[in-house]
């Protein structure tokens, strides 16, 4: 099995666009592109909502800091003031508080509101990507190389984001935890994937060549240590099908780290990794140079490479998707 990048093997020329929906063939039937269509209408009306709530968000934010401030330059004219109505004074700052605290969880409600419809678009830009995605894998022939890394990376942009829990506020907290799958954390060893789930598989290739490839789980095993999976970048027909023990697959995350709320899930600098090299779909071992600065962002990967004098790459952007952690079977 030979990975190389993307110029020297797309094999079909049918391609006209680079987005993600250019990868689906036309369907027999128009239910896929239907769904599509309406997911797509609804994204844009919710964007459109999220634009009147980001406004609201930013009154209601001024609101809130117009209130402190008051609260502030009033406490300080009660320690400079002589005046003997220091009740008085109490009382007024205790109702301006008690209308800062109101405004200040009106803010919050703006905030989860905006929050909810982000996620509505999140789950309907999956349902997207899923749709492409069963089409490509049915008319795989008709697929490029290049269309397969425009899919990857849109599930990659859709993946969802682990803020921390909504009550702690951040992960940090020792209350809340990062779950398993979560950017750097690793699978529970109890774990067992799902058919359908995308993870990294280690096999040997028909020319003998061993690599840790992008697969997905066609079937588990009755005994759930052994699993089906299928390379997704097989070409049609020849031999995209492996028979692998649990010890050679590794989940890929199932949510984004936040690097503001969960840094300690993210691989710090210098770390080795696995990560998929960028226009392939293998994953080769790796050094973290960068990581995330905030959700949207990428890891920057040093790869280990022999063709470059260094014997190593430039610095290439990895989705926290496609960077696991090291692990080498053949110890």
């Amino acid at each position: 099995m030979t990975r190389t990048n993307n110029n020297n093997i797309e094999h079909s020329p049918s391609r006209t666009s680079s987005s993600s929906s250019s990868a689906i063939a036309q369907p027999s039937s128009t239910e896929p592109k239907d769904i599509i269509n309406q997911n797509e209408l609804t994204i844009q009306k919710l964007l459109l909502e999220l634009q009147d709530d980001l406004k609201q968000t930013k009154d209601c934010y001024n609101q809130s800091r117009d209130a402190w401030l008051s609260i502030q330059q009033q406490q300080q004219q009660q320690k400079s003031s002589t005046s003997p109505n220091e009740n008085l004074n109490s009382q007024s700052i205790k109702s301006n508080v008690s209308q800062a605290l109101t405004n200040v969880q009106n803010e919050i409600e703006m905030y989860k509101t905006a929050l909810s419809k982000i996620s509505q678009v999140r789950q309907l830009q999956i349902e997207i990507t899923n749709v492409t995605k069963n089409h490509l894998d049915i008319n795989r022939s008709h697929t490029t190389r290049r269309g397969l890394a425009d899919l990857l990376s849109h599930m990659a942009y859709v993946l969802k984001i682990w803020y921390g829990s909504e009550h702690t506020g951040n992960c940090s907290d020792k209350g809340d935890i990062p779950p398993p799958l979560c950017g750097a954390i690793p699978a529970a060893p109890n774990h067992v994937c799902h058919v359908g789930d995308l993870i990294a598989g280690f096999v040997e290739g028909e020319d003998g060549d061993e690599n840790w490839i992008l697969a997905e789980v066609a079937n588990v095993h009755v005994n759930k240590t052994k699993y089906d999976i299928f390379d997704i970048d097989a070409e049609p027909g020849q031999g995209r099908y492996y028979n692998i023990n649990k010890r050679h697959v590794i989940p890929l995350p199932q949510w984004r780290a936040c690097p503001l709320t969960c840094p300690q899930a993210l691989f710090p600098r210098r770390t080795i990794v696995l990560a998929l090299y960028p226009q392939t779909s293998c994953f080769y071992k790796g050094i973290v140079e960068s990581i995330p600065r905030v959700g949207k962002d990428s890891y920057s990967i040093i790869f280990e490479d022999s063709s470059y004098n260094s014997g190593y790459s430039p610095e290439f952007d990895v989705p926290q998707m496609f960077v696991v952690a090291y692990k080498d079977v053949k110890k």
